[in-house]
């Protein structure tokens, strides 16, 4: 990361410049000149996390397999109590999903994530000393849960770091879960993952209430890596025509800036 911390940087001309993970904290950059300049995460940044969240994505892919299967096998099942079983998983995880795009994820891992795991496992430990089967339905349902949790956020940040080249993630997903299926089960809760990760991932970032926690994390990432511009002064800069991604203007004095075509993604503006 450059750094350009505590200048007098007024007007400046940075046109053209690709300024992805460049800080400019609290320095004067009043009447600079950003006309069709870049702003953002470096591409080697992106690249390791893009790299990591490809790496989770086929992991979550393959389990969502392996529950969806198990989910179809305990449906078929000719003992009534593992079907009943397996309606009670399949609703479990519709629910969290549902709740998680409905209220936020915070707020279905407390009312949802957490008591279902604990039904999932109590039922796991049933059917196992019952002799009613093995507890592999219950123990993927909870690992599923929790992947779904880890791919949520995992969507986010990819979404921040990538944009809607993140979007390749999620394909990702089902793509995984499609190649290790051998099963209608299996590939259809690769493609359920793949499409509530890529909604929520959204939602989250678009501030959407419920979705704190997630949006959160989207911003920690911004701050960290993104171009910093927090306690700068702005007034009369201008931005015209700029890609201006995952910038932190915290505290920043943006005042008569000129915007005039920028394109703004992902960007703090007074820690929002």
């Amino acid at each position: 990361m450059q750094s350009l911390k505590n200048l007098d940087l007024s007007n400046a001309s940075f046109e053209d410049s690709d300024l992805r993970g460049t800080d400019f904290s609290g320095s004067n950059l009043t009447g600079a000149d950003f006309t069709h300049a870049r702003t953002g995460m470096t591409p080697m940044t992106t690249a390791w996390i893009f790299l990591v969240a490809l790496i989770v994505s086929a992991l979550s892919g393959y389990i969502a397999m392996l529950a969806g299967h198990t989910m179809q096998e305990m449906l078929a099942s000719p003992d009534v109590k593992v079907r009943v079983s397996g309606i009670v998983t399949i609703t479990l995880v519709i629910l969290f999903i549902l709740v998680s795009m409905w209220r936020g994820v915070g707020n279905s891992i407390r009312i949802l994530v957490i008591p279902a795991a604990i039904l999932a496992l109590i039922i796991g430990i049933i059917n196992y000393s019952s002799g009613l089967g093995t507890g592999r339905g219950m123990l993927y349902l909870i690992i599923s849960l929790i992947l779904i949790v880890i791919m949520f956020i995992v969507g986010t940040i990819s979404r921040v770091a990538a944009g809607d080249l993140s979007n390749i993630l999620f394909f990702i997903v089902a793509l995984a879960g499609g190649m290790f299926a051998q099963s209608v089960g299996g590939g259809i809760g690769t493609l359920v993952m793949a499409l509530s990760c890529a909604v929520i991932s959204k939602r989250a970032l678009k501030g959407t209430k419920g979705f704190e926690s997630l949006h959160k994390i989207a911003t920690y990432f911004t701050q960290k890596f993104g171009t910093s511009f927090r306690n700068t002064r702005l007034t009369n800069a201008n931005f015209s025509r700029s890609k201006i991604h995952n910038a932190d203007f915290s505290h920043a004095d943006i005042s008569d800036v000129k915007w005039r075509d920028a394109k703004k993604l992902n960007c703090i503006i007074d820690n929002a």
